[in-house]
């Protein structure tokens, strides 16, 4: 309830006095009472005084009290409006609840102690639609304040989004510019493809290529995770790769491996405790000499596929990583095969066969891939890449690529190009 001490002001209208000095003395009291004898008077206190109730008698002779309150309600909206009237006057009731929007009408003559509960009514739902006014500012604030706050933390976000695209986007230019560009691979590898397609901006997978003591050194490789962890593993394997080869005299598939194993441990810090981290790589090393018709293969984990007299023929990679793997590393196995000219090797790592689709949504699986090399491998190189990215897609059907895809193919014709 409404208390006693004077902090609501009360207009109260009427044009006989009698009944201006009546009101103001019994309730002065109990609030800051301002009275006028017209409405036009009624209007010149208001734009002085902050009035929370409004009293007016409905028979006035320049202005009715309907015609004063239907004035105030888009001026002082928030301001309680009563009126008096008598029994028999229905009709100006009817008009002051539709045009002046009135709390309560009071009947003449009015009696104190119930004006008294109907004054501290009004004035209580006056208080209360106050505070809620407030509570509505306060909380109209408190979203544009938040709506502030969200809209700088995502434009931070989106900056720092970008920062970090623009990162990526830098380290997979690094990465692409350490492995040798198709220009530069014609020159080494006159016929060959590329089939590069990274889950995302960067890769994990990479190809690595060299030349040396007239022999081709030929590599892919699989690196732990994929995007920029799995970038910035392939960096080291390819500075060390570069090392490796450059620091030899003699050129043995598989004892690049076992030095870029421990070149890796060594950068890592690898103690092959279980606890740690096994990061590593899958790779397929070939080295190709065109004088003697002969390959040397060594892999960790990958093999490498060639095709000779319509043959498709699988050489395996050993089981075990590039990396930490067992207590005592086990050396890395050379193995030796014979080509002929224009027989078809494909080095590739996992991404490609471990795609899920298809109607039963599992893996494509290396049955599939040795399948369709075997239908493609006498096409010209470029038709093979198509075919290979053309079937990928059928098969994916929309679903989100899994890993990153390298497949590179070699045909070795070292006579002209395809």
């Amino acid at each position: 309830m409404v208390t006693s001490d004077p902090i609501y002001s009360i207009l109260y209208i009427d044009d006989e006095e009698n009944n201006l000095t009546s009101f103001k003395s019994t309730f002065r009291r109990d609030y800051h009472i301002h009275v006028a004898t017209s409405g036009k008077e009624g209007l010149e206190i208001m734009e002085k005084h902050n009035i929370q109730l409004v009293i007016t008698d409905q028979r006035m002779p320049d202005m009715t009290g309907i015609e004063f309150l239907e004035k105030i309600v888009p001026l002082y909206p928030d301001c309680m409006r009563m009126i008096l009237t008598g029994f028999s006057d229905m009709e100006a009731i009817i008009q002051a609840i539709n045009k002046g929007n009135i709390y309560r009408y009071v009947s003449k003559p009015w009696k104190r102690e119930d004006l008294k509960i109907t004054i501290d009514s009004a004035l209580e739902v006056y208080n209360l639609k106050s505070q809620n006014k407030h509570l509505i500012d306060d909380l109209k604030e408190a979203n544009r304040t938040l709506e502030q706050k969200v809209n700088e933390r995502t434009r931070q976000l989106e900056q720092q989004r970008m920062n970090i695209t623009d990162s990526i986007k830098y380290a997979s230019r690094i990465q692409r510019a350490l492995m040798l560009p198709s220009e530069e691979l014609e020159k080494i590898l006159p016929s060959h493809f590329i089939l590069n397609k990274p889950k995302d901006i960067v890769s994990g997978d990479y190809y690595w290529v060299s030349q040396k003591n007239n022999k081709l050194i030929i590599a892919v490789a699989d690196c732990t995770g994929h995007g920029v962890p799995g970038a910035f593993m392939s960096i080291m394997g390819i500075n060390f790769l570069n090392e490796i080869v450059n620091q030899s005299d003699t050129i043995v598939a598989n004892e690049i491996l076992n030095e870029l194993r421990a070149q890796l441990i060594k950068s890592l810090g690898q103690t092959g405790r279980r606890d740690e981290a096994k990061d590593g790589m899958e790779m397929a090393l070939c080295i190709v000499d065109p004088e003697n018709r002969k390959i040397q293969f060594s892999g960790a984990f990958r093999p490498m596929y060639l095709i000779k007299d319509e043959e498709l023929i699988v050489i395996k990679g050993d089981p075990m990583p590039i990396g930490k793997y067992n207590e005592t590393e086990v050396p890395f196995t050379n193995k030796e095969v014979k080509f002929n000219e224009n027989d078809m090797i494909y080095l590739f790592t996992d991404g490609y066969v471990d795609q899920i689709g298809g109607l039963d949504r599992k893996t494509f699986k290396s049955i599939q891939f040795k399948k369709l090399l075997k239908e493609i491998h006498y096409k010209p190189l470029k038709e093979q890449k198509s075919i290979l990215l053309e079937e990928h897609g059928i098969w994916r059907a929309g679903q989100e690529q899994i890993d990153d895809i390298m497949i590179l193919g070699v045909r070795l014709s070292f006579n002209r190009s395809d």
